[in-house]
């Protein structure tokens, strides 16, 4: 089978939590014996290693000599907002198209958080006026770009032959936006685990009082919420020996710093941008605030080390992945005292703690890459066949 994965020219590292999983959905098909390429639409500053062979979408030329070479079955397109499915059609007329929505299915636009972010982080007077100025016209910007994504939705529905979303709790969120759209043409997969080894069990009792987060400072991750979460933990003097690692940053970065330092912080520590292992290994609680998820990498990553997760109830998704008071704590949307109630809990039960650890181990192993990437050699295979 040969397969035409349409993402970001990069390898790990170099690329956010979607490119990374069809990385590491592509070289398990790979060891499997099929044949893999990367179609991309914008160059790199780091170029995809694994891909050996690829193909710019951006450029009718490298298109037309790709096809001479190559004759694709399947075409898995994770970018299908800015898709032109034209070209996608006149040039692999043979190809089954699946197009993997990897997020939770909403009409985005651009928000007031976000905006103030930039005013924030301006060094430039003018450009401060400048932003400021454009804050009476958001409602309009939100309608004009929720109207140009639903034409995008019915564009990336009328040109796949199947819809891949991470959950089939997201399937109402779908059916919101094109209420049209058939559930048979829906699929629903998760996210496999990325690392290849969980964390030693025998050794959970080695790990430190130590809370962490990875994620990036924009509107969806709500990482103002963490910083005063964390402030509540640190003004309690039983959890003096308990320090926060905040593993991260981008838009709004420089806020949430002036937050913590308003706050009067002294156990949080912002790393910045890093390879997360080493924090999963020593982290022993994970927080999560997001307004909205799709299927967090970094949410199963965390668990697979052995950090137990309290999540906010806040995306469809994360009932596949988490029982509450099994394997972490889901508490309920904006609920600020409880949340910090379940981490202080975790924190003062040291049995609990690597209970729920153990736990968050083993059920990761419902999504490891060979359960996962069987499902998507079966749904291609049938769509090969027509079934």
């Amino acid at each position: 089978m040969n397969i035409l994965f349409i993402s970001f020219d990069a390898d790990p590292p170099h690329m956010g939590g979607t490119a990374t999983v069809v990385n590491v959905i592509a070289r398990e098909f790979q060891n499997r014996g099929h044949e893999v390429f990367l179609g991309f639409y914008t160059k790199s500053e780091h170029p995809s290693v694994f891909f050996s062979k690829k193909v710019n979408l951006a450029s009718e030329t490298e298109i037309k000599s790709f096809v001479e070479r190559y004759s694709i079955d399947v075409i898995y397109n994770t970018q299908a907002i800015g898709t032109n499915w034209n070209i996608l059609k006149e040039y692999f007329p043979n190809a089954k198209i699946v197009y993997a929505y990897h997020n939770k299915p909403l009409l985005r636009y651009f928000h007031l958080e976000s905006l103030l972010n930039i005013f924030y982080e301006s060094n430039n007077v003018f450009y401060k006026f400048y932003t400021l100025c454009k804050i009476p016209l958001l409602p309009f910007w939100k309608l004009r770009f929720q109207r140009r994504e639903k034409i995008e939705f019915q564009k990336m529905y009328a040109n796949s032959d199947k819809i891949q979303l991470l959950s089939e709790h997201f399937y109402p969120n779908f059916l919101k936006i094109l209420p049209d759209a058939s559930i048979k043409k829906l699929v629903a997969i998760g996210n496999p685990i990325v690392y290849n080894a969980l964390y030693p069990s025998n050794k959970l009792c080695d790990k430190e009082k130590k809370v962490i987060v990875v994620c990036s400072t924009n509107y969806q991750k709500r990482a103002y919420l963490m910083v005063k979460i964390w402030a509540c933990i640190e003004n309690d003097t039983r959890f003096n020996d308990w320090t926060f690692d905040f593993v991260g940053g981008g838009e709004g970065f420089g806020r949430i710093l002036e937050l913590s330092r308003k706050l009067n912080l002294q156990r949080i520590n912002f790393v910045g941008y890093q390879q997360p292992l080493d924090y999963y290994y020593k982290g022993s609680i994970f927080m999560m605030t997001s307004r909205y998820e799709g299927w967090p990498m970094v949410l199963m990553e965390a668990m697979q080390m052995g950090v137990v997760p309290v999540v906010y109830d806040s995306f469809e998704s994360l009932s596949d992945i988490v029982t509450d008071g099994f394997n972490g704590f889901v508490v309920q949307n904006n609920k600020h005292n409880i949340f910090v109630e379940k981490m202080k809990r975790l924190m003062l039960d040291d049995t609990l703690r690597q209970e729920m650890a153990v736990h968050a181990m083993e059920s990761c192993q419902r999504y490891t890459i060979e359960k996962i990437v069987n499902r998507y050699e079966s749904l291609f295979n049938n769509l090969i066949k027509n079934e």
